[in-house]
């Protein structure tokens, strides 16, 4: 399967369902959940090949020349060149460099601007459409969680983002290694509120007074079992091509994706595999990872 996304959707119960999407042959893209206790023997196949695009309803489009993405990117040129999505990512609000048709509903559309709180105190602001902004949250693997403001117009709330995540204490984006770095870290509720409260005190001349209430988000990842730091899948220096992940998944958080082999626990960046062809099939080299405990 050609990965193409890493993806967190709604389920039954007040739950969501995680994975990845990936192309399989057909025109329609492909999820496959990645459920606590699968076994995988993934053997990643190499060069990276484009993605394909997104048009205007937001729907994946397979590549049509199947070709080899640019270096860095998942993307060849001429896909990313038809991307609908793409101008929206980086915006701030000042200048929209969408399609008339995006911009119009854009303009329509209900936003929220959030504050996530991380386990090593990190407080993120960013912006969500109303009606999926706990999907948002979990898909970056915050800890908790709140929504500061609700605007109408995606250009409003991308201001509002930009002003408030330029303030002291406050980022717009965590890098990978420090989710990786905390995934054994605990911050209570009450610790995590005292920093949201804290920070939202400094707000008082940008948002209108409201109450602020965190929601503990540390339900959907399933990491609670996890005994040992769980150890790099690979190094950033190695190949992707022929690397192999194994293990049954412990559980995810964010795109983080936790393997155990034995005592053993490995992290995996999930979204380092976009573009990629996985084979499910081939044999197991070796198992390289290995406890204290299986010493013991």
């Amino acid at each position: 399967m050609h990965i193409v996304n890493v993806t967190w959707r709604p389920a039954e119960n007040i739950a969501f369902e995680h994975g990845v999407l990936s192309w399989t042959g057909a025109e329609e893209s492909k999820f496959t959940h990645l459920s606590p206790g699968d076994k995988l023997s993934w053997t990643i196949v190499g060069p990276r090949m484009c993605i394909g695009s997104r048009n205007k309803s937001g729907r994946l489009v397979l590549c049509p020349e199947h070709i080899v993405s640019n270096p860095g990117r998942a993307r060849c040129s001429s896909c990313a060149a038809i991307d609908s999505m793409d101008p929206c990512i980086r915006c701030t609000g000042r200048i929209c460099n969408a399609s008339e048709e995006r911009r119009t509903r854009c303009e329509e559309t209900d936003y929220v601007v959030y504050l996530a709180v991380f386990n090593d105190q990190t407080l993120k602001i960013g912006v969500s459409t109303t009606n999926r902004v706990k999907t948002r949250w979990v898909e970056q693997g915050a800890d908790f969680a709140a929504v500061l403001a609700e605007i109408r117009g995606g250009r409003a709330a991308r201001r509002l983002e930009d002003l408030i995540g330029r303030r002291r204490g406050a980022t717009k984006q965590v890098r990978t290694q420090r989710k990786i770095s905390s995934l054994m870290t605990q911050l209570d509720l009450t610790e995590a509120e005292e920093l949201a409260k804290r920070f939202i005190s400094s707000l008082q001349e940008v948002l209108p007074e409201r109450e602020v209430q965190l929601e503990d988000l540390s339900m959907y990842y399933n990491l609670d079992s996890l005994t040992a730091r769980p150890l790099p899948w690979r190094k950033r220096s190695e190949p992707m091509d022929g690397m192999q992940l194994l293990g049954d998944v412990v559980g995810m958080k964010g795109s983080l994706l936790v393997t155990r082999i034995g005592s053993a626990f490995a992290v995996a960046n999930l979204r380092q595999l976009v573009g990629y062809t996985v084979d499910s099939d081939s044999p197991v080299r070796m198992v390289t990872q290995s406890g204290l405990l299986d010493y013991i």
